[in-house]
């Protein structure tokens, strides 16, 4: 019977070929798949590593990439369930919500009944509270457990919300996770919902988003819903990025439900927390992520990517770029490593993750279209252009030239880079990047739509059935 084999170079999973074991996209080593993972253990997450490249010039220091997919399961084992009525952690939740005048009409009605729905997501035993802002930030629930009482309170202080005046923004945001801290929980969910620019008190993105930051170093995570197309798509990406949440872009009303219900229901079921991959790495060798979204730390050779939590049923895509020094001629160096995180009911699991290699060829037989795994080339070149386009989005929000600059030399490696690609995908991905980039730099509605798009495909969380 076939089994399942893994290349040693590109990382693919794949049948057991008939005759000569190579692999099918770069040519490299199979060796059989490991079977599952002992009972002992439990590991439930699935994850597969790639290489963008599978050979390198000797000599040369060299930049590859990996891109590291981590699968949750629809449901988490019973046996890692918290040891809750609903199998769940409890939650706490406190919405932060502009009430100046722009959210008049449809806005504040649609937005209220998105209210009501999504405190039926609530368990008994989770915690709630709302705070509004305008020319001034008030706390008009302060934190609670929740309950049927509970839920009704919430219901008459959603009634009497009347939108008017300026968007203090960050006095808001710092009066809401003020009031998170009170909140008694191990999964914390600040959601904050505007449709305008920060207008009152403090309006810099970098000291916006650094209190989202600090909110999050705490345990507090911050997701955001830009509503409509006012609203500043920059500061809600930079906030949502550093608080360690999503963003979204809501464009028409009626989706605000739709929108704040999927986001309180992935904020509730949590599949494992605190994910970690640790990566082996060549000496000397760095390692960075391409999305802001994780942070990384190298000790030693071993890199620790920090993921975060990750909901049931996705599937998260990790980009990183892999400096290596100049390896010589035959030489092959491998990276390897292991996934770590806590489960609902707070045991804490460790599984292998499946190795790669860079194998280096004598400089005058190098042929850097040798050795390409395009498929995954490809989402690597996608990943490097969304990248870019939050990158442009914050410099210009900032007005800052130099980070101006640094973006436009990265659109140039892009280019580079996406010259080892077939050419009609070449043209593609070109257009499309000019295409998002001239939008924000321009400032056009459609920035809103690049800009969501790029954080969609960063943040790489997908495959959620509704």
């Amino acid at each position: 019977m076939k089994g399942l084999m893994r290349c040693l170079f590109c990382g693919l999973l794949q049948d057991e070929p008939e005759g000569v074991k190579q692999c099918q996209r770069c040519g490299g080593e199979l060796v059989f798949e490991a079977g599952p993972e002992p009972e002992t253990n439990g590991n439930y997450l699935q994850t597969q590593m790639e290489l963008d490249q599978v050979n390198a010039p000797a000599g040369q220091m060299v930049d590859r990439h990996l891109l590291i997919t981590i699968k949750t399961p629809e449901n988490v084992p019973e046996k890692f369930l918290a040891d809750t009525e609903s199998g769940r952690q409890a939650l706490s939740l406190h919405v932060v919500l502009d009430v100046s005048g722009s959210m008049h009409g449809m806005k504040i009605e649609n937005t209220k009944q998105a209210l009501r729905m999504a405190a039926r997501i609530l368990r008994v035993g989770d915690n709630l509270a709302m705070s509004v802002f305008s020319d001034s930030a008030r706390l008009v629930l302060p934190p609670t457990s929740y309950n049927e009482k509970t839920r009704r309170v919430f219901e008459s202080v959603i009634d009497e919300l009347r939108p008017g005046g300026m968007t203090a923004l960050y006095d808001g945001l710092d009066l809401g996770l003020q009031q998170a801290d009170t909140m008694h929980s191990d999964n914390h969910l600040t959601l904050l919902l505007s449709d305008g620019q920060a207008n009152v008190g403090e309006t810099n993105l970098e000291i916006v988003g650094n209190l989202a930051k600090e909110g999050a170093d705490r345990g507090l995570v911050v997701s955001t819903l830009g509503v409509g197309m006012d609203y500043n798509e920059a500061l809600m990406t930079e906030i949502a990025t550093q608080g360690k949440g999503r963003f979204y872009h809501v464009k028409d009303a009626v989706e605000i439900a739709q929108t704040m219900s999927a986001e309180l229901g992935e904020a509730a079921d949590i599949a494992a927390r605190d994910v970690k991959l640790h990566i082996h790495l060549p000496e000397g060798a760095a390692l960075i992520p391409l999305s802001a979204a994780y942070r990384c730390e190298i000790i030693d050779s071993e890199a620790i990517v920090s993921i975060g939590d990750i909901p049931i049923d996705l599937e998260v895509e990790v980009p990183l770029r892999l400096t290596m020094f100049a390896g010589t001629e035959g030489e092959r160096l491998g990276v390897d490593g292991e996934i770590t995180y806590t489960t609902p009911s707070g045991e804490k699991l460790k599984a292998q993750m499946n190795r790669v290699t860079v194998r280096f060829i004598q400089g005058k037989q190098y042929q850097k279209e040798l050795g390409l795994v395009k498929p995954v080339a490809e989402r690597i070149a996608r990943q490097m252009h969304a990248k870019q386009v939050l990158n442009f989005s914050r410099a210009y929000n900032q007005a800052d030239e130099a980070q101006i600059r640094d973006a436009e030399q990265e659109r140039n490696r892009l280019r580079e880079y996406v010259s080892m690609l077939d050419e009609p995908l070449q043209k593609e991905l070109i257009e499309e990047m000019d295409a998002d980039l001239h939008s924000v730099r321009s400032g056009s509605p459609m920035a809103k739509n690049s800009v969501y798009n790029a954080y969609q495909t960063q943040r790489s969380m997908r495959g959620r059935k509704k």
